[in-house]
């Protein structure tokens, strides 16, 4: 479990608290909740477990926002002639998760208060309806602007990252 001291071990609970985010709150997807719940069920590796989701959800963000860092490198390169002199473009999005339930958390992977991007945390409830999906964008972002947080929450609504 990678984390950094600005997260307690309710990952969740600091994003929502955080004034350094916005967040939406969702019902999670049906597919994503019936995998989740086998970890439960069959306590594995937990890296092993989460690692695909996290994958399948690093790809969709980094597949719309790494080719709009591209386009801005080229831009500064074309009018710098080849010399960049803005390093925090060639940076690619950080994004933190958190998987857990109301009272505890199973795993963090990436989540810092304090350098992540996006956050995206995954809460289980006993009911599936009030399983939830929280998506967090940093309001200080110099890669997901302010102007891109309704971007980012309708490319990840509901989205289906189960393996």
């Amino acid at each position: 479990m990678s984390t950094s001291s600005s997260v307690t071990t309710n990952g969740y609970q600091s994003v929502i608290k955080s004034k350094e985010f916005e967040h939406k709150i969702c019902g999670m997807n049906q597919q994503v909740i019936n995998y989740l719940r086998q970890y439960k069920i069959n306590i594995t590796n937990a890296e092993t477990f989460f690692t695909p989701i996290i994958n399948k959800l690093n790809q969709r963000i980094h597949s719309v926002y790494n080719n709009n860092i591209n386009n801005n490198i080229n831009n500064i390169n074309d009018n710098n002639n080849g010399t960049n002199n803005n390093e925090n473009n060639l940076n690619v999005i950080n994004i933190g998760y958190s998987f857990g339930n109301v009272g505890s958390t199973f795993y963090l992977n990436n989540l810092d208060l304090n350098n992540n991007d996006i956050i995206i945390c995954f809460i289980l409830d006993c009911l599936d309806i009030d399983s939830k999906m929280i998506t967090a964008v940093n309001i200080h972002s110099n890669k997901v602007s302010a102007k891109e947080n309704s971007k980012v929450w309708s490319l990840l609504y509901k989205f289906n990252c189960s393996p």
